[in-house]
């Protein structure tokens, strides 16, 4: 066979098993391949970032929740404890409104209701702070959490990068993990 149709044939087999190689790659669904039934989960980070750790390499067995990798997150670490500190200042500003006001109502034949009914406003703005402080307490702890790339399934790791440093674009497949399934004919259609 001449090289130009050689290379017209695997044009066109590309061309064929492309859509296959997508769907597998993917890991939309299970595939079944000599009666054995596997799923692949890709791997990916959920947030851009610097890859800092890797814990395994290619061919290794994982389960479901182990960490794989790790993205550089001293400033999320950081961002976890300012928010801490943030909870504990918005509630020691609740405990001080709230002691103004209980102050102010024992002398309550002596201040007006304007005075009473603003630091009433006090205690309100106080508890909105606090809860928009521990909001961002949950944000910042969350943003931490998803700077580790886990394990979803059991399973054989693959394609995983052991390079330090290197940029990650959130959602850009690094890896994959391949496992087999248990109930093949349950999860696939022959």
């Amino acid at each position: 066979m001449k090289n130009g149709a050689f290379f017209a044939l695997l044009s066109v087999l590309s061309l064929l098993l492309a859509p296959a190689s997508l769907a597998a790659a993917r890991g939309a669904s299970p595939h079944k391949a000599s009666d054995q039934c596997y799923t692949r989960q890709d791997l990916s980070a959920r947030a851009p970032g610097f890859l800092a750790k890797v814990y395994v390499k290619d061919g290794d067995l994982v389960k479901a929740g182990d960490i794989l990798a790790e993205m550089d997150h001293r400033l999320l670490s950081a961002a976890v404890k300012e928010a801490e500190a943030g909870v504990a200042a918005a509630k020691a500003q609740l405990s001080l409104a709230e002691d103004a006001h209980n102050r102010l109502e024992k002398m309550a034949g002596s201040v007006s209701a304007q005075e009473l009914f603003g630091a009433k406003v006090k205690v309100e703005q106080a508890r909105a702070q606090l809860a928009q402080a521990q909001a961002v307490r949950v944000k910042a702890g969350i943003q931490l959490s998803d700077a580790f790339i886990k394990a979803k399934v059991d399973g054989r790791v693959s394609g995983l990068p052991r390079v330090k440093d290197l940029f990650v674009q959130a959602g850009r497949p690094l890896g994959h993990i391949e496992a087999a399934l248990t109930n093949c004919s349950a999860s696939v259609s022959n």
